[in-house]
């Protein structure tokens, strides 16, 4: 099966995931995680003429990640580049998604927390031409992935999604002028759930 035809996601979300990644683990890192796999990341992701990549080689750096530095350094490393792709985003999309609109900055910041999250999973959903949901309870507001664009084809008993958690952190964050929210994947597709879904408790931590 051609990779690109596999549940083909825009080159723009692995540009961003790789960039993140370089941030936190340097080009030696990125050489050295590109070695490990089938296919170039250095030049995979930033190909003109690569418009779409597949979500297996999206879920294939944060694999790689977990064999080179163990579970718990992967994990800590895809939660930290995460993060760093955050900034990537509002910098890329952030004008696209109404995120510097003044009436959007204005509004109370529950209102743009929960505009801010619909904003992001619209735009994913674009990109990748897949649904990404973004609802809420009393409780927390939720951000669901329907397919598998970072754990595609992985098992697990567990989450395992820690660059989307790095990601909404730093994102909600951001959003609301620096407060700090519980995020945590409740459900995750490499452990048998039906999607990817993320709790974002709407208490602020202290």
């Amino acid at each position: 099966m051609d990779i690109v035809q596999e549940f083909p996601c825009a080159s723009q979300i692995g540009k961003i995931m790789l960039d993140g990644v370089h941030d936190i683990v340097g080009q030696t890192g990125v050489n050295a995680i590109s070695s490990l796999v089938t296919f170039p990341l250095s030049a995979g992701f930033t190909q003109a003429n690569r418009e779409k990549i597949a979500f297996s080689e999206v879920s294939a750096i944060q694999g790689v990640l977990e064999a080179m530095y163990g579970r718990r350094g992967g994990q800590g490393i895809a939660l930290r580049a995460g993060r760093a792709s955050s900034s990537l985003i509002f910098r890329k999309f952030g004008q696209r998604m109404g995120l510097n609109n003044l009436d959007y900055r204005l509004l109370p910041t529950p209102t743009r927390i929960k505009a801010g999250l619909e904003a992001l999973a619209k735009m994913f959903s674009e990109l990748c031409c897949e649904p990404f949901l973004a609802t809420e309870d009393g409780e927390a507001w939720i951000w669901q992935v329907l397919t598998r664009p970072v754990c595609w084809q992985r098992q697990s008993e567990g989450s395992v999604c820690y660059f989307i958690v790095g990601l909404l952190q730093e994102f909600v964050s951001t959003i609301s002028g620096g407060k700090i929210y519980n995020i945590v994947e409740t459900e995750c597709l490499a452990d048998g759930a039906e999607s990817c879904t993320f709790r974002i408790y709407k208490q602020a931590l202290e």
